[in-house]
């Protein structure tokens, strides 16, 4: 059971990476909350019909909410328009080399008033930090940083369940540039 859950995990920060994609790709003006938040659910629901029902329904609770907070945390950071066709960088990986692709490329972020051209962004979903997999996070992003030459935004969304009798979430976003080049 515990590997479904993870597994169904890691589809619902896919589809909330592709969800806010839609949002930012498909017009030259960003389309509706709602919308990117049914494609997500949409394509989460698709994706896990061979799980268990209990494992889909827990998982699928915080989508609306992290898919409108990755939304409005990349308005927040300038994004307009997400580039279309992402690079690949190769990568040696115990004396293998093989090619990664970042999550998102952007022509410019502004960050405390600072403007990065052509960065890389590497999204990563979880309902709490852990330090173990916060250091792998930020080796992945030194890689594609020293590979590409230019800054990479490290942008976690994390989800936490609210107190009280109902089940609702609340998401935040936490951004972290990494330039290793």
């Amino acid at each position: 059971m515990k590997n479904k859950k993870s597994i169904a995990s890691m589809i619902r920060g896919k589809c909330v990476e592709e969800g806010i994609r839609f949002a930012f790709l498909n017009t030259n003006e960003r389309l509706s909350i709602p919308a990117a938040q049914n494609y997500a659910n949409d394509l989460y629901y698709l994706k896990t019909k061979n799980l268990p029902a209990r494992v889909i329904k827990f998982n699928a609770r915080p989508i609306n909410i992290l898919v409108k907070t990755g939304i409005n945390a990349f308005a927040r950071l300038g994004i307009k328009k997400i580039k279309r066709n992402l690079g690949s960088f190769k990568i040696r990986v115990a004396n293998k080399r093989r090619y990664v692709y970042p999550d998102f490329k952007s022509s410019c972020i502004k960050i405390n008033g600072e403007k990065f051209k052509d960065c890389c962004l590497e999204l990563k979903v979880s309902n709490k930090m852990n330090r173990k997999y916060e250091k792998k996070h930020i080796l992945q992003c030194a890689k594609y940083s020293t590979k590409s030459r230019k800054p990479v935004i490290l942008f976690y969304l994390f989800h936490f369940k609210k107190a009280g009798n109902f089940n609702q979430f609340s998401a935040i976003s936490k951004v972290f540039m990494i330039k290793a080049y």
